[in-house]
């Protein structure tokens, strides 16, 4: 970064280099930076290491290409709390229940776990019930496979390997290989199932939560019930229900718009 570089040329700088990552583009050379941001190959490998030594990039050790780092989903899980997402997510959540009658859940993804930071209840008998705060590995469950699904490959990595895959239930996915392929079609389907991966006979449907960034997914919006009400039928109208809920909390989130209808 050159030395006469202002504080406000320093930001639009980050902003710029962070703008060039995307769902579609995820990884970028420094040549192919370099070239796109018009900027010479030894500044910007200078700035690049200052952001890399903040977790806010990352230079992948094989392949020398640099990804977007852990902080930002820190950020970006504090910036959605801070913004009212409990609230902003609330009516939505409520209007799940009414049209399901089964629980709804609201989650985040922190430091290799998934937690529970809302939830409304439905008012059947047998339901299935959940503590806030709640913390569970994000391997197992509908709402936290579908948040491990959009976390970048070297993470997904690294919780694979700092927390391993440890059965919880009768359909905890145990192996690497196929919780990758699991993970893969979440990404494809837009939405996660579960069926007895974190408890006996409770099953889940979750959906992930857009922030200002079509790329950058913030939570999870899901609802969870006892087995003895699920079904292909079911779970495949409940998959839909929760993908609509989904976009409408992240186009609240988007516009400040909190009253906008589910139209089930």
């Amino acid at each position: 970064m050159a030395h006469d570089a202002s504080p406000v040329k320093t930001v639009d700088r980050l902003v710029k280099v962070l703008d060039c990552f995307s769902s579609q583009r995820p990884t970028w050379s420094l040549a192919e930076l370099s070239l796109h941001l018009h900027l010479p190959k030894s500044t910007l490998h200078r700035f690049l290491c200052g952001l890399e030594s903040h977790d806010v990039l990352r230079r992948d050790p094989a392949d020398k290409r640099w990804r977007l780092g852990y902080r930002l989903f820190v950020w970006g899980n504090l910036a959605a709390e801070s913004t009212g997402l409990r609230h902003v997510a609330r009516p939505f959540m409520h209007d799940l229940v009414v049209a399901t009658g089964e629980t709804a859940l609201l989650t985040v993804y922190r430091d290799q776990e998934v937690i529970c930071i809302d939830k409304v209840e439905t008012s059947q008998a047998v339901r299935l019930t959940l503590d806030l705060g709640l913390r569970n590995p994000p391997h197992a469950g509908a709402s936290s496979k579908v948040l491990m699904a959009y976390l970048p490959d070297d993470e997904i990595r690294a919780i694979i390997r700092d927390r391993g895959l440890p059965r919880l239930c009768a359909n905890t996915i145990t192996r690497p290989d196929e919780l990758l392929l699991e993970l893969t079609r979440i990404r494809q389907q837009g939405y996660a199932v579960s069926r007895e991966e974190t408890d006996l006979s409770a099953w889940g449907v979750a959906a992930p939560i857009y922030g200002w960034k079509d790329c950058e997914v913030v939570a999870a919006i899901g609802i969870a019930g006892p087995t003895s009400r699920f079904g292909d039928n079911v779970v495949r109208h409940y998959a839909e229900m929760c993908c609509r809920a989904a976009e409408r909390v992240s186009a609240a989130l988007r516009t400040g718009d909190r009253a906008a209808p589910l139209g089930f």
